[in-house]
């Protein structure tokens, strides 16, 4: 990773690199699920991808994991792949993959309410996102159907599960460690397809679906992940993340482009608000110098540690 990381060169390249791939793999996803179901889907993409992790593991020679590092490795890949990455996944059987977006963009806001548990008391303007956030997830609510108001029942957890996913995160274990989480999470998913049934129809090997389960995995489980690696080595946090304020209104506007998907009063309200209580939030937390910041928005990236600025720092990569 630290090869790719250094072909990047300057901020421009991966910070499109992020808003634009990050963006657009909920539009990937959606038209995955037209040649497989959700949690196979996301087995095979996160399975593959951890494979493709572990073979650079060991090219580098990077040592085993302990017991216990598989252990904390399994709990952080059932968090976050298993039941973050397999929820979006099943919740787009019931909604937009914009307003899929909108919901998993309120992270940032589910992080301050973890911190403030914690014990970390949250700033006003911290606060303030919170509040803005919920009212954009209540409008967006409020336009879902029957059937939306599930894919949301499945979201929200989703995206509570993703933080504290994140927050346990071991991000001293190379690229050995978030290999280990996706195959254990991937594996997980695999469980859940057999049982769900998925697995007693074969997918449907459409080319929509199969390049849109190599998207997954190159671009936004691989080439994503590298790019935003560089973003924490060379920038500000607040650069760093701004892909949180921005993938969700890509997603929306994806959508509809391709996916005909409407644009109504309450995805357009729901998405303003939700922008706002993120920027809003994210900001707010960028201004005082801490030891760590936690790194939000969208559920390929974890926690980072800032460090100085040199070709290795930067998250551990999850995906």
């Amino acid at each position: 990773m630290r090869s790719v990381s250094l072909a990047f060169g300057g901020t421009a390249v991966p910070l499109a690199v992020t808003w634009l791939v990050w963006g657009t793999t909920y539009l990937a996803i959606a038209f995955g699920l037209r040649g497989a179901e959700p949690f196979t889907l996301s087995a095979v993409r996160f399975l593959t991808a951890g494979a493709l992790l572990w073979g650079l593991a060991e090219r580098r020679h990077e040592p085993r994991l302990t017991a216990l590092r598989w252990r904390r490795a399994t709990l952080v890949g059932v968090l976050l792949f298993s039941v973050g990455m397999g929820g979006v996944a099943l919740a787009e059987e019931y909604v937009d993959s914009g307003t899929t977006a909108l919901f998993i963009a309120t992270v940032p806001l589910w992080s301050v309410l973890l911190n403030t548990a914690g014990g970390r008391p949250a700033r006003s303007g911290e606060w303030a996102g919170v509040w803005l956030g919920l009212a954009g997830v209540a409008v967006l609510s409020a336009g879902l159907g029957r059937g939306g108001l599930t894919g949301a029942a499945i979201l929200l957890p989703a995206a509570m599960c993703w933080v504290l996913g994140s927050r346990l995160d071991d991000r001293s274990a190379g690229v050995r460690g978030p290999a280990a989480q996706m195959l254990a999470g991937g594996t997980v998913l695999a469980v859940a397809a057999a049982v769900r049934g998925e697995f007693a129809s074969p997918p449907q090997l459409a080319w929509g679906a199969v390049l849109a389960l190599a998207y997954l995995v190159v671009f936004g489980s691989l080439l994503a992940m590298a790019a935003y690696r560089h973003l924490t080595a060379h920038t500000g946090p607040a650069l760093a993340t701004s892909y949180a304020f921005v993938t969700p209104v890509i997603a929306v506007l994806a959508g509809a482009l391709f996916l005909d998907e409407p644009l109504t009063l309450h995805v357009l309200a729901g998405t303003a608000l939700i922008v706002v209580a993120v920027v809003t939030t994210l900001l707010t937390r960028s201004r005082p110098a801490g030891p760590t910041t936690t790194a939000p928005g969208h559920p390929e990236a974890v926690r980072v540690r800032r460090r100085p600025a040199s070709p290795t720092s930067g998250p551990h990569a999850s995906s």
